[in-house]
This record gives structure tokens, C-alpha cells and sequence, in this order.
């Protein structure tokens, strides 16, 4: 079996580090980036000096402007962040276009043979690519490297805090993450961990000396593949051809607390055209619809309801706001509303149905609006109810 050799680059608190390239006096504060704005924000992306301050990821921001009156928050931006982060993914795929976008801010990279090609050594290689990156877009990344993506992402993580690179060698896997919990690997989950604590396993090293029938029993084939990608054996190629999502989200939190029907209508909408957009750009088609409610006291409902498979604006609307006047209480006070799009399929041919040519209608209104907005700025056609 050919050994590849794989990276995992991960952008150093992404969203932090996009706001620093605007703004460089954040440069040396503490810096949080949070969902919503205001007292209703919450933590989603920290500085080095405000993770030594001790703010915790997903804190509310009310909580964190008490007890850190010294540090910076921000409104995400994600918007700005993709466009960042499309130019991180470009200066990676100059060295190499065998390259796995995992999320906006991390890129599996097949770097085999291309020792040879930069002549080389690889630690080298990913020093060159870390330090183009920062060169060209200043976002500071870290890099691991191994032979499969497990190792790969476990380098990565050390190489937080080993100067931005780390290599991790099949033959020296004990030595380096041999004690490591079994519940932190990637893959293993909190259901996982408890069973295999259960039966005695608590490390990497005792994970690995268990037999291959022993972990196909207790994990099936996913635990089997884990343990030879532990043990330095790819099972997972890099995957450079992007991957249509399995279903899509887009929610944010308030600036106030509201109670307001109408204000909550019109968020659900914005949210709906973002995520009908993305479906849209996969030529995807959606058959399940579902909205989220979240209370000022951070409790969640949701409710979801069956489509005839469409992408048009106008389908999800409708069946949106009915869920929405399900779900609203008129006396609660509500933080945040989303939208999610499930069971999506990428499919040419589509079941027909009695309103199917009024549909494809539909479908061709809300693409025209994209190449609207694409061509004109975002809002620029406000569509009636």
C-alpha cells in the first residue's frame, strides 16, 4: 500500500485573525468574534490573549464584558471570513491542488512526492507553505503533518503550541499521543468513549493493542478504520473535488430580545434566502424544511416539515412561516431564529407533481435574483410577501 503524505492546515483563531487584518490595532488585545451583537452575543472565536484571560468558547458575551471589561467583541462577519478564507485555500493550492476544504478555516493537503518536486525535505515544505500564507494573506496557520488525516489533524493540534508545525511518524505514534485520551480523538465520540472505557480502553496505547475483531465488534467498521489510521494507514484519500453539504444552516442571534412577530418573520426570511443560496449554488434541491426558536434563557424548539423538492425562495417561505406560527409564544422573549435545509439531493431528474411548471417557475425567479444581487450588490430587489 503507497504511504502518503498528508497535512491538516488550520487557520489560528480564523475569525479573530480576519479581524486583525482590518483592523491591526487588535493586534496583542484580547480579541473575541461572537454570533449576534451586543449583550445577547455569544463567544465563537478567541485571541491567544483572551484564551490567557480564561474566556471560555460559547460564553455569553453579558458575562464575559463583566469579567473582562479588558477585552474586544466583536459581531461576526462571515461574509468577510469566506472571502479570507478563499484566499487561504488559493495560496494552498499553489503548492499543491490535491487539497480537502474541511471547514472555512481548515484544508487537508496531499503533499506526497512533492518533496521531490520543491526538493525538499517535508518539514521544510510546511514551513514554506505556513510561512506563504501569512506572507500573502496574514493569517497565521498551523500545520500538521503525518500520513493519514487522523495524525494529521492530532500534528495539527500540537502544533498550536510548538511554534505553528508539527510531525507526527507512524513509528513513533506511542511516543507522541500514546497517552493521549481516547474520548479526544477525533472520530470516537462521547457514546463511543463510554463504551470503550467500559471495556478498559482509556488511551491511544490501549486502543491500538486491541485486537482488529475485538474493535470491529465493539465499533464496527468506522472503529476498525480509526485504529489503522492511528497507526499511520491512510483509509480516507484527500478529496480535492468540493463535497455538496448534507444539509444547511443559517441562523444568528438579535442585537435585543424581542417578542415581536413581524421582526422575527423578517429575520427567518434573511436567514431563508442565505440558505436557499447556498442550495441553489449546488443546483441542490431541498424536501425538508425546519425552523429553530431560541429563548432568552437559551432553551430551543424546532419544527420541521415535509417539501416537494425545490430550491425557490418562495416554497421555503411559505412553509417556513407556518412553522413559525407554530412554534411562537407571544409572552416569551427570543435571542436568536434559524433555518435549516435537510434531506437535499443533487439530482437532475425531480419527482413531477401537479405543480411542478409553477414550481420550476419559482426556481428560476429566486436564480434570477442571485444573478441580481451577484451583479449588483446584495438586497438589491426586495421581493413582497
Amino acid at each position: 500500500m503507497k504511504q502518503h503524505i498528508i497535512a491538516l492546515i488550520d487557520c489560528d483563531s480564523f475569525f479573530v485573525s480576519c479581524e486583525r487584518i482590518d483592523n491591526p490595532a487588535l493586534q496583542a488585545q484580547a480579541v473575541c468574534v461572537m454570533t449576534g451583537s451586543g449583550n445577547k452575543g455569544i463567544i465563537v472565536s478567541r485571541s491567544k490573549e483572551a484564551k490567557l484571560l480564561g474566556i471560555k468558547m460559547g460564553a455569553p458575551y453579558f458575562q464575559v464584558q463583566k469579567a473582562y471589561p479588558q477585552a474586544v467583541c466583536l459581531p461576526a462577519r462571515h461574509r468577510r471570513y469566506a472571502e479570507i478564507s478563499h484566499q487561504v485555500m488559493n495560496v494552498i493550492k499553489g503548492f499543491t491542488p490535491e487539497i480537502e476544504e474541511v471547514s472555512i478555516d481548515e484544508a487537508y493537503a496531499d503533499l506526497t512526492g512533492l518533496d521531490i518536486v520543491y526538493k525538499t525535505s517535508y518539514a521544510e515544505l510546511i514551513n514554506k507553505i505556513r510561512q506563504t500564507v501569512l506572507n500573502k494573506t496574514k493569517i497565521p496557520v498551523s500545520i500538521g503533518l503525518s500520513t493519514s488525516k487522523t495524525l494529521a489533524k492530532l500534528a495539527s493540534d500540537k502544533a498550536k503550541s510548538t511554534g505553528g508545525i508539527y510531525i507526527i511518524k507512524p513509528e513513533n505514534v506511542l511516543s507522541t499521543i500514546g497517552n493521549d485520551d481516547i474520548k479526544e480523538i477525533c472520530g470516537i465520540g462521547h457514546n463511543n468513549s463510554r463504551k470503550l472505557n467500559f471495556n478498559g480502553v482509556f488511551s491511544v496505547r490501549d486502543f491500538l493493542q486491541k485486537d482488529n475483531a475485538w474493535i470491529k465488534m465493539v465499533l464496527g467498521i468506522r472503529g476498525l478504520n480509526l485504529k489503522f489510521e492511528l497507526s499511520g494507514i491512510n483509509t480516507s484519500p484527500v478529496n480535492s473535488a468540493p463535497q455538496a453539504p448534507q444539509s444547511i444552516q443559517d441562523t444568528k442571534s438579535f442585537a435585543d430580545f424581542t417578542d415581536n412577530y413581524e421582526f422575527l418573520l423578517a429575520e427567518l426570511n434573511i436567514h431563508i434566502h442565505n440558505a436557499a443560496q447556498k442550495l441553489r449554488r449546488w443546483n441542490g434541491f431541498c424536501t425538508e424544511i425546519g425552523v429553530m426558536l431560541r429563548t432568552k434563557d437559551f432553551s430551543t424548539t424546532a419544527l420541521y416539515t415535509e417539501l416537494t423538492a425545490t430550491n425557490s425562495d418562495f416554497a421555503f417561505k411559505s412553509a417556513a412561516a407556518m412553522l413559525l406560527s407554530r412554534l411562537y409564544k407571544p409572552k416569551s422573549l427570543y435571542r436568536s431564529i434559524g433555518v435549516e435545509l435537510r434531506k437535499l439531493s443533487y439530482d437532475d431528474e425531480k419527482q413531477q407533481s401537479l405543480f411542478t411548471e409553477l414550481q420550476h417557475e419559482d426556481n428560476k425567479l429566486s436564480k434570477l435574483v442571485d444573478e441580481l444581487e451577484q451583479r449588483f450588490g446584495r438586497g438589491i430587489v426586495k421581493i413582497g410577501a
